[in-house]
This record gives C-alpha cells, sequence and structure tokens, in this order.
C-alpha cells in the first residue's frame, strides 16, 4: 500500500476517535469531519505560500457548546491535497497551520498538520471558556515512528495580547517495552 494510502486507512479509522470525542462542557475535541473548505474571501487573505494547497485547505472551528466560534484552525488536509497524486508524489513543505479569531486575524499556531502529518495523526483538544474562547488548546500526536507518541506546547490565550502562547516544550512520552 503507498505512504498516502495506508494513512487514509489510518485517518479513516482515527474518524470516529474524533467524533465521538470526550465532550464534558470543559473540554471539545476537533471533529476533522466538521471542518470545510475555505471561502474565497479567506483564501485570499491567506499568504502566498498557501496558494498551491487552497484546494485542500480547511477551516476548523474551536467552539464552545452553543457558542458562535471565534477561533479557528486553518490546515491543509494533506491526504486532500494528495488525493490522486501518485504514491511517489515528493511530500510538500506545507505551510504550518494558523489559529484565527473571528476576523480572520492571526492569534496563533500549531507545528504540525492537522489531522494528519506524515506519519503522525493528530487529536486536538481545546477548552476552559471563557467569553467563547478556548482558554487552552492541546495537542496530542499519535507517532508510529520508533520516538513514539507526544504532545505539542499546550498554547495558552493571552488575552492582553489576544494570541495563543505556547506554555511549555514539547513532551514526549516514552514506549512501552512490553
Amino acid at each position: 500500500m503507498s505512504r498516502v494510502g495506508g494513512a487514509l486507512v489510518a485517518v479513516a479509522l482515527m474518524g470516529s476517535a474524533w467524533a465521538d470525542g470526550k465532550q464534558d462542557g470543559r473540554w471539545r475535541q476537533l471533529n476533522a469531519e466538521a471542518c470545510t473548505p475555505l471561502t474565497e474571501n479567506e483564501q485570499a487573505r491567506l499568504p502566498a505560500t498557501w496558494k498551491p494547497y487552497l484546494s485542500a485547505t480547511r477551516r476548523c472551528e474551536l467552539t464552545e457548546p452553543g457558542a458562535k466560534s471565534q477561533v479557528a484552525l486553518i490546515t491543509v488536509f494533506a491526504l486532500s491535497f494528495y488525493e490522486g497524486k501518485p504514491a511517489t508524489a515528493p511530500w510538500e513543505d506545507f505551510p504550518r497551520p494558523l489559529l484565527v479569531d473571528e476576523e480572520f486575524r492571526p492569534v496563533g499556531g500549531i507545528s504540525e498538520l492537522f489531522p494528519w502529518d506524515q506519519p503522525a495523526t493528530l487529536t486536538l483538544r481545546h477548552g476552559l471558556w471563557k467569553g467563547g474562547i478556548p482558554q487552552e488548546i492541546r495537542v496530542h500526536v499519535d507517532n508510529p515512528a520508533v520516538s513514539g507518541p507526544y504532545d505539542l506546547p499546550v498554547l495558552r490565550w493571552d488575552a492582553s495580547q489576544r494570541q495563543y502562547r505556547s506554555v511549555d516544550g514539547p513532551t514526549p512520552r516514552k514506549r512501552r517495552t512490553s
């Protein structure tokens, strides 16, 4: 199976986990299936480095139950980009995902593609709401490589700067040897 084909299976299997993620009111798990294509206006507002990937770029709302979204993740869905391309197609240097506010102003970002960044799959949880804005964003990377799974630095909302700030470094998890 090709590099991309195998990942399609992995992402499809993870889809139910995203959709059925723990939604306890304080934390929500981002459902990749709920992400939508960008509008033409949003596409026009992205830097030129995004242009080759616009057909595979999605907007994923980080919403509190019953509230209007005030923060969204803008990311390239790599599997969508590679759909129909040969298995030997080289891995692209995709732009890193952006976090934007309701006016489409950048307020932060993450360092790996959501929901899949070869060969890893990402799970994004957001919560601890205040005024409709998730105060923290946590990303777990399920990495099948020898280095194993790890968490990206936690992003915490800085209301005075209207930006997400990293509050710690990556925390690799040790693989079980048994």
